[in-house]
């Protein structure tokens, strides 16, 4: 019975949080590609010798904090805000949305200063002329 019971309430615990698990994922795959970003960008500018754990560990906070802080904006949003939000935009999870992509654009410009500081160039800015070129592509094909 107690099996039984405590199955039940992981089954449940897994249903809850079923729809912001992604954003989680999401998040904690950008903290991982920074972590690598910032190993390459230590070992190019100062070698192997100045990898440290200590910097390697920061990487479990980060991951608390911000899928705490996503975990609260969904509780918040869903259990307190939910009705008021759909009054006036009909995005589901909207709040917590915003919050997952506020965690994915900090690491993303994390990311791309540490890329700066080893190449020179960022690679944001290169993203944004492929995706310009591509968009004025279509737009040629499509006229």
């Amino acid at each position: 019975m107690k099996s039984f019971t405590f199955t039940t309430i992981i089954a449940s615990i897994c249903t809850i949080l079923s729809p912001v698990v992604p954003m989680i994922v999401l998040a904690i795959l950008m903290i991982f590609i920074d972590t690598a970003f910032g190993i390459w960008r230590t070992v190019q500018l100062r070698g192997w010798d100045n990898v440290l754990s200590k910097k390697l560990s920061d990487i479990f906070g980060k991951i608390i904090i911000y899928s705490l802080a996503i975990l609260m904006a969904f509780f918040v949003e869903k259990y307190i805000a939910a009705d008021l939000i759909a009054e006036f935009i009909s995005i589901e999870l909207l709040m917590t949305k915003i919050v997952a992509g506020a965690v994915v654009y900090t690491e993303l410009k994390s990311i791309d200063e540490k890329y700066k500081q080893v190449t020179g160039k960022s690679f944001l800015r290169g993203l944004r002329k492929i995706v310009t070129r591509a968009k004025a592509e279509k737009d040629n094909l499509i006229n």
